[in-house]
């Protein structure tokens, strides 16, 4: 195992039961995407975990209200 393989092995076995869901979310995206994440994807992601709120919005509800249809959605 390399060194790097080691310290994220390290790094796992300290996280909390509530953090280790979302380590291993992070690691299935990295090991299904073959591009790298930039500066906004971090921001969103931090933006997303520190949402609280449990108000939700249905996607049919926002497309009213935005005033499109799925299918301009699909052709976009």
């Amino acid at each position: 195992m390399s060194s790097m393989q080691v310290m994220a092995v390290r790094y796992i076995q300290q996280l909390p039961e509530s953090k280790l869901g979302s380590a291993i979310d992070y690691l299935r995206f990295l090991c299904e995407h073959n591009h790298p994440l930039d500066d906004f994807d971090y921001i969103l992601a931090k933006q997303a975990d520190m949402d609280t709120s449990t108000e939700s919005t249905s996607l049919d509800d926002l497309l009213l209200d935005l005033g499109i249809s799925y299918e301009e959605i699909q052709e976009g």
